[in-house]
């Protein structure tokens, strides 16, 4: 029996073209969609020195930071010294009084206990009725050997080109320019100036901090407090999702924004994210840095520094109601409640499954067969994800030499990145296939149309910010779905392209800003992400005649997840080679281990080049002075068989810069504190294990107090950055770039 609609379609013939081919012209649109979606992650272009001068300006913007970029600047170094001297000058040309705040940073997470000396650099210029201050923060110092032009050099071009282009004038709220050191050691800074400078600052303060764990690519909003989702759009094309604050909990990094949120502050985290084989490296220097992408940054700073300089900030937090859930659009950032968002996710299952008992009437499908399409449709997805971690895991064993040493990612990832893709294609094409042995092909779309949207409701229900991006589109295309099947073939179609174009543009946007992050981060997320995008969308591409309830018991269709599997592999193989040829040096990790007390000295190499693998397990012997050490016992009390002791250590450094790691042999150290500055208990409750000091200034004691068991002994490492120090170095070519080298110099206490 045919219905009315089938009647209609197949007794008109000037519709038959476009509904005999309406899913290869579905298919399209939503490719072409993806496309633009993913061009539009541009940054802007650069703009020299004849840039007006209200404007920001990334060619000033270098020629500000290039006297700070151009040596690595290690907490505690001459260099540091130097890059703050400068930036001091700039900020008194600027307008603003500034200040230098010394002390000692602490922190303690996960039983690690960190200290630092840190000099932070602050420029203030009061307002003339302020109702809040607005502070352009991120940080001076960079980690050893890195120059660190991005991390966090992009973030001194911005701010000093931002207040340039601000103007000398007082606005109405007072800024701040909070340039902080010991970041790359723990944060230390940033902490130091929360416990002993900001109480001066007035309340309510909002922070635009600014961060890189890359060179290039499009500034992304990574992590936001307070209100700033009044403001975002004042930024020419922000870019923002919810989900990015949750990839801090998985990847191994961290900002000072975790401190000034913890803190209260409003405010936003920015950073640039691609070309993450150069972070923390020799290669973080001013010839890579991507000007567009510096453009970018400081073009989205001055915009809304000038909304918030002149903005009623109590205004904005007494109208400020609840922190909708947010994600980048065409057009800007989409604001949409949280409570909107769960139940029109939770009506997307139930729209899926209305078309699908129509579609039932019909006598297009079964119940039955639906539930084998969304078995199918949830075994798809996780053959798309594993088949994706699954390349990269062997692509990376087979050469792991091709990979950066601290963020494991290669120079040139876009062939491994398509191959994730192209594998997760192998999975889906693998189960559909198989899926269609047994049911016909609408079952199998709307089955998995109905399970993906099931786990996005789910995801509504608990966290519907982090399916931001997701939920929408999905929402969308199961609303088209069931308008589509109510309705007549012609409308039917142009309902199901319409409810199609967010889910491409969801799909090429987001399949871009994956990519930004890396393979490494995004492994399996580029493959999963498609497949959870086409599964929602999945039932608007069911097409109106009979054959599509039909089985297809084809075995030669077996070979269709053959062309994606072979496209995989000739990914993997040419970016292997392509990367191996790479014009840039090979990265190694490199630290020599000396013992204090006989010189005995053991290198340990990442071995990724043959000069590498030559030092890698040598040894010799060194002449290098290890740090004095001082040793007062202050009391004994007796809490056990062997009690516990207070002990007090003067550490003395000989060298500049260095880090010193205090451990002991037996329990935990407690009561510590570092020249007269305690450190915290664990918010977590975790015994203290050791305690890192950064930045001990060189020939000068350093008073370290803390309560050990009375049987327990100690043991002090000093780090230092110069492997030349060190017996046996051996001075590597051109080709290779050393990734923070080590000298470790241990002393039994």
């Amino acid at each position: 029996m045919t219905t009315p609609h089938e009647d209609d379609a197949t007794a008109r013939p000037g519709l038959g073209p476009l509904l005999r081919h309406q899913v290869p012209l579905l298919l399209l649109v939503l490719a072409l969609v993806a496309g633009l979606g993913f061009a539009s992650r541009g940054v802007e272009a650069p703009r020299g020195t004849d840039a007006p001068e209200d404007a920001f300006s990334a060619a000033r913007a270098s020629e500000a930071a290039a006297p700070v970029v151009a040596a690595p600047r290690p907490v505690g170094s001459a260099a540091n010294d130097a890059a703050r001297e400068e930036l001091d000058e700039q900020l008194t040309e600027l307008g603003f009084a500034t200040s230098t705040q010394e002390g000692v940073g602490t922190r303690v997470i996960d039983g690690e206990g960190a200290a630092g000396f840190t000099q932070n650099l602050v420029g203030v210029r009061p307002g003339t009725d302020p109702t809040g201050t607005i502070v352009l923060a991120t940080h001076i110092d960079s980690v050893p050997h890195a120059p660190g032009a991005a991390d966090a050099g992009i973030g001194l071009a911005t701010i000093l080109e931002t207040v340039r282009a601000l103007g000398p004038e007082a606005r109405r709220n007072d800024l701040v320019v909070l340039l902080v050191d010991g970041e790359e050691r723990g944060l230390l800074g940033a902490q130091a100036y929360l416990d002993e400078g900001a109480e001066e600052l007035t309340e309510p303060v909002v922070v635009l901090n600014h961060e890189a764990r890359g060179i290039s690519v499009r500034p992304l909003v990574t992590r936001t407090s307070g209100p700033m989702h009044e403001v975002l759009g004042s930024m020419p094309h922000p870019e923002y999702e919810p989900f990015t604050d949750a990839l801090f909990e998985l990847i191994p990094n961290d900002t000072d924004f975790t401190v000034y949120r913890d803190a209260g502050w409003w405010g936003m985290d920015m950073a640039i994210i691609d070309g993450a084989w150069a972070y923390h490296s020799p290669q973080d220097d001013a010839s890579h840095l991507d000007q567009g992408s510096l453009q970018h940054y400081g073009d989205m700073t001055l915009a809304l520094t000038d909304e918030l300089v002149d903005r009623d900030l109590v205004a904005l937090g007494e109208s400020s109601g609840t922190t909708p859930v947010q994600t980048t659009a065409p057009w800007g950032i989409l604001r949409l409640p949280p409570v909107l968002l769960t139940v029109l996710g939770l009506l997307g299952p139930l729209a899926i499954l209305a078309a699908i008992l129509v579609e039932r009437r019909r006598g297009r499908l079964t119940l039955r067969g639906v539930a084998l399409g969304a078995v199918a449709g949830l075994i798809g997805l996780v053959l798309a994800v594993g088949a994706a971690l699954l390349t990269w895991q062997l692509a990376t064993a087979a050469t792991p030499g091709m990979l950066s040493q601290t963020t494991r990612e290669p120079v040139r990832a876009e062939p491994f990145l398509i191959a994730d893709l192209a594998a997760g294609a192998v999975g889906v094409a693998l189960c559909w296939v198989l899926a269609r042995l047994l049911i016909g092909r609408a079952a199998l779309l709307a089955g998995t149309g109905m399970a993906v949207s099931a786990l996005l409701a789910v995801l509504a229900v608990l966290a519907p910010a982090l399916g931001s991006s997701m939920l929408p589109p999905a929402i969308l295309a199961a609303a088209g779905t069931l308008v589509a099947t109510l309705l007549p073939p012609r409308p039917g179609l142009v309902v199901r392209l319409l409810a199609l174009l967010p889910t491409g543009w969801m799909l090429g946007a987001q399949i871009s800003s994956l990519m930004d992050f890396g393979i490494a981060s995004s492994a399996g997320a580029l493959a999963g992400t498609t497949a959870i995008g086409l599964g929602a969308a999945a039932p608007l591409l069911i097409g109106r005649g009979r054959e599509e309830g039909r089985a297809a018991r084809r075995p030669r269709r077996l070979l269709i997840p053959v062309l994606p599997a072979v496209l995989t592999a000739a990914l993997v193989a040419g970016g292997t080679a392509w990367t191996l040829a790479s014009p840039e040096p090979v990265q190694e990790g490199v630290v020599a281990r000396i013992d204090g007390s006989t010189g005995m000295t053991t290198w340990e190499v990442s071995g990724a080049t043959a000069w590498g693998r030559e030092l890698d397990g040598t040894t010799s012997s060194s002449d290098v002075p290890p740090p004095s050490v001082e040793v007062e016992d202050l009391q004994s009390a007796g809490t056990g068989a062997d009690g516990d002791r207070r002990v007090r250590l003067l550490i003395t450094s000989p060298r500049e810069a260095a880090r010193l790691e205090l451990t002991t042999s037996a329990g935990d150290l407690r009561d510590v504190s570092v020249d007269g500055e305690p450190l915290g208990a664990d918010p977590s409750g975790t015994p203290l294990r050791r305690v890192q000091i950064a930045g001990a200034p060189q020939d000068e004691p350093v008073t370290v107090e803390a309560t050990v068991e009375d049987a327990a002994a100690l043991e002090l490492v000093e780090t230092t950055s110069d492997p030349t120090i060190a017996g046996g170095w051996v001075e590597p070519g051109e080709e290779v770039s050393l990734m923070q080298p080590r000298v470790q110099i241990a002393v039994e206490i």
